[in-house]
């Protein structure tokens, strides 16, 4: 069955994907209305429709649960929540992973470790950085590498917010093995948070900066809003005042006409420019919300 937001391991993690596993000669006929869903929300997404892709995946939720299919139930839970977190719903993201974990649980599927990821990211988004470590620790020992990545960055992200700095090099470290794209922009900005608690904000400055570009190029708007508040933080910190001020209005900027786009109100809790754990999901981020961190 198709995963279509989630991607194979060998996908970077911030780029949208479908990767579909093959079928066997003997595997059961597929059902229609669910696959029709799950494709059409993953079109919707796509185009930044992300209320139209909820009402799909919630769709194809429902055929899962009918048809008694944990496989199924595992797929349209996890693009129900990516999406969720895209529109910055991070409680109703937690609604809806607990609803498809104890699906999953009464079904005894237990490899739900990309589930852990988006729950981390919600949790984070909440400033819970008890539960979102907690979370990521599962994450830590999935079996698949493109989700280790993401709950390595995810660590290292709460690491610095907590100004964890052993934890925080030892992210930047692990991440080191990884050699796709997304990893390694994601370790250049774990390495600017890391400069910038060392009190090397030039140096911090100039890597945020490089990644708010990368974070463009790849249509993560929201990850390039996070480099941005990061480069203003560093350009205070140097005490480049001016420059700090005109990033933080870029920031502002951007944010402002994301949520207009969207359509949607984020929640309160949410952090304009945190995170965009865009869990093995993908990152045509046209709308600008993000589905990450």
């Amino acid at each position: 069955m198709k995963r279509t937001l989630t991607g194979c391991a060998a996908l970077i993690a911030l780029l949208f994907g479908g990767c579909s596993s093959p079928r066997s000669a003997h595997s059961a006929k597929p059902d229609q209305p669910y696959e029709n869903a799950m494709d059409t929300g993953k079109s919707v997404y796509e185009i930044g429709q992300s209320s139209q892709a909820e009402a799909q995946y919630r769709t194809a939720m429902d055929r899962a649960l009918m048809r008694d299919d944990a496989v199924a139930i595992h797929e349209a839970g996890f693009n129900l929540a990516t999406v969720l977190l895209a529109q910055d719903q991070p409680r109703k993201t937690l609604q809806s992973l607990g609803t498809t974990e104890a699906a999953l649980s009464l079904r005894n599927y237990a490899d739900t470790s990309d589930l852990a990821v988006i729950r981390a990211a919600a949790l984070y988004r909440l400033h819970d950085t008890v539960f979102a470590s907690q979370a990521v620790e599962r994450a830590l020992k999935s079996p698949d590498s493109s989700i280790r990545e993401r709950a390595l960055y995810l660590s290292g992200l709460i690491a610095a917010d907590l100004k964890q700095n052993s934890v925080l090099a030892s992210r930047v470290a692990d991440l080191a093995s990884f050699h796709d794209v997304a990893a390694t922009v994601d370790r250049l900005e774990l390495t600017a948070r890391l400069n910038l608690l060392q009190m090397q904000p030039e140096l911090a400055y100039g890597e945020a900066l490089s990644v708010a570009q990368k974070r463009r190029d790849s249509l993560d708007y929201r990850g390039m809003r996070r480099a941005l508040s990061l480069a203003a933080d560093a350009a205070e910190a140097a005490g480049h005042l001016p420059q700090a001020q005109a990033l933080r209005q870029q920031e502002s900027i951007s944010q402002q006409i994301a949520v207009k786009q969207a359509g949607d109100v984020p929640e309160v809790s949410s952090t304009p420019g945190k995170i965009t754990v865009q869990v093995q999901s993908t990152s045509t981020d046209q709308s600008g919300t993000g589905a990450g961190y």
